[in-house]
């Protein structure tokens, strides 16, 4: 549905994108994270050209937008919707004003106009706010009508720059939760910009993550989260599942270690999906003859699937540890040998 090809984006002296190169999937929810100043917003916005890009092409739905030229570009934006950080709404219009806006720019006939804007208020529940200004409602029923905005001339892209960052947390997830509906009602692909892992493990299908201009990892978000490789993915979603063990328990570890008469190792496992419903440590402790201690772990839930990680010291024959090592990775988790 979207792909960009080599996007290079400079202003001035400074490089902001340094060869971009993405392919989204139609009707998915794409996540961009990244730190602030990794080019997130630059990014998100080469795909309407509301930034030009100084280098590549941008595709959506197999049209090149780079090739097209005023007004065809124009009418190519139509299908593509932008939620923004901070709203942008005009404080001179009401909600049904603000929403109505675009499809009054498009030339619908007021009839349609009024039919189609009270649907969308429907849909974000703000038929009651309709004659309310700005001033008068809150910052998430403000995103609400920036996204019942977005979707007034039924886009097949919806691009979502930053858009629960200035929201309370309870807020944000009823935002998060009204664009997956969207996604999956309507079949839109959400490329949602984001710099808080937090947003993309409640509502994104994939994830790229973007670091200094470039794209430094991709996957599936499960995929990401249990096993990132690099430093800045690792940093992202230690906000998420500490990777780091508490000063406390590694204490406790340590004194676990040096009082035991038999070898152990300290185990480090991250596992996510259908591994985590099997008993795969009671079946090292019948299959090995090991000694299993949690230390430490969490559990938690990507759209429904689990994952989590365990810190677990175990103890027995040198030979029987590794032969568990190796069993826990034939079955899909990921090991981390930690020393202490």
């Amino acid at each position: 549905m979207v792909e960009l090809q080599g996007i290079v984006q400079h202003y001035g002296g400074v490089q902001a994108l340094r060869g971009i190169d993405l392919a989204i999937r139609p009707g998915e929810v794409y996540g961009v994270i990244g730190r602030s100043g990794a080019g997130k917003s630059s990014l998100v916005r080469t795909i309407n050209l509301l930034n030009r890009p100084t280098a590549g092409r941008v595709l959506v739905d197999g049209q090149d937008l780079t090739a097209l030229r005023e007004p065809r570009l124009r009418e190519a934006r139509r299908s593509i919707g932008m939620v923004f950080q901070h709203f942008n709404l005009l404080s001179s219009r009401t909600v049904h004003g603000n929403v109505a806006l675009p499809l009054e720019l498009a030339g619908i006939a007021p009839l349609e106009v009024k039919r189609r804007v009270g649907e969308l208020l429907d849909l974000v529940g703000l038929a009651p706010l309709r004659d309310r200004y700005p001033a008068q409602i809150s910052g998430g029923q403000k995103q609400r009508v920036g996204i019942a905005r977005a979707l007034a001339n039924r886009p097949r892209v919806l691009l979502s720059d930053e858009a629960t960052s200035a929201l309370d947390p309870e807020t944000t997830r009823s935002i998060l939760a009204l664009l997956r509906q969207v996604n999956r009602d309507f079949g839109l692909t959400v490329v949602l910009i984001t710099h808080q892992m937090q947003v993309i493990k409640q509502v994104a299908d994939r994830v790229a993550v973007l670091d200094a201009g470039r794209v430094v990892e991709e996957g599936g978000v499960i995929q990401v989260f249990t096993h990132p490789r690099e430093a800045v993915t690792r940093s992202l979603v230690e906000d998420v599942v500490p990777q780091a063990l508490p000063e406390s328990v590694v204490a406790r570890i340590r004194a676990l270690m040096s009082g035991a008469a038999t070898p152990g190792q300290l185990l480090r496992l991250a596992f996510a999906g259908e591994g985590s419903d099997q008993p795969l440590l009671s079946e090292l402790v019948r299959r090995y003859g090991l000694d299993l201690n949690i230390v430490h772990g969490q559990v938690d839930e990507i759209q429904g699937r689990p994952f989590g990680s365990l810190a677990v010291l175990a103890r027995g024959a040198r030979e029987s540890l590794a032969a568990a090592v190796d069993h826990l990775r034939l079955a899909g988790v990921r090991v981390e040998v930690a020393h202490v």
